[in-house]
């Protein structure tokens, strides 16, 4: 893949202005085997295969879609199977990331992406993707009109903005407690409704049933 020809893509549904779907982005591909969208054709992307992926950011994805669409989480594995969840191209969800490279952190930059990319420095690649990838991945949003755009990883919320939002929509700041931890979920609505919220595997981030619940009633009754 030519950086310059990146673009949003990934398993499941990129929908249209007709018939709109949720997208789910996440920063960057991980270092795994099933998480390039180049490999869903070949090796398959089924919903009992996701559930099983070290590190759970696909089950948990499906738990919070689950929830924003009012079904109880308890429900989440029957619901991403009905619908199946980025496992078929008329699903309704959509699987992506801001950057193209696989990498086991967001912090890593090997040897391997080294060559693949021709920068020597994670900081330059990601300039690039900004200066050059993004206009493209701007006007993705304005052609498919998702109906929900879910941005995982607040670090990266002023990424998720400018692709997705419009610079006079001021973001909505929504909070709640879980035990002694304050999670923090953005809403942007407009258009194209933005959500940003914490990462789905993190220490601090959606890591209980309690916070997807929570965080998929506020999309739900904020945003749609």
């Amino acid at each position: 893949m030519r950086l310059d020809d990146y673009r949003f893509d990934g398993p499941g549904d990129i929908g249209s202005a007709e018939k709109p779907s949720t997208w789910l982005c996440g920063i960057e591909f991980g270092d795994s085997e099933n998480t390039n969208p180049a490999l869903v054709a070949e090796e398959g992307f089924s919903v009992e295969k996701q559930w099983g992926y070290p590190g759970g950011y696909n089950r948990k994805a499906h738990k919070l879609l689950c929830c924003i669409e009012g079904y109880p989480i308890r429900e989440a594995f029957e619901f991403a199977k009905e619908r199946s969840i980025f496992a078929s191209p008329d699903c309704g969800y959509m699987l992506t990331n801001l950057f193209p490279e696989n990498c086991l952190t967001v912090d890593t930059w090997s040897a391997e992406a080294q060559e693949r990319t021709g920068f020597a420095s994670k900081a330059d690649y990601i300039a690039y993707v900004r200066n050059v990838c993004f206009k493209t991945m701007r006007a993705q949003v304005k052609e498919h009109r998702p109906k929900l755009f879910i941005g995982v990883g607040v670090t990266h919320e002023r990424d998720f903005v400018s692709i997705a939002s419009e610079p006079e929509i001021k973001c909505e700041l929504a909070e709640f407690k879980v035990g002694n931890h304050t999670k923090r979920i953005r809403l942007y609505p407009g258009e194209t409704p933005l959500a940003v919220v914490p990462h789905l595997t993190s220490a601090g981030g959606l890591n209980s049933n309690e916070s997807i619940e929570m965080t998929g009633k506020i999309i739900r009754e904020r945003l749609l």
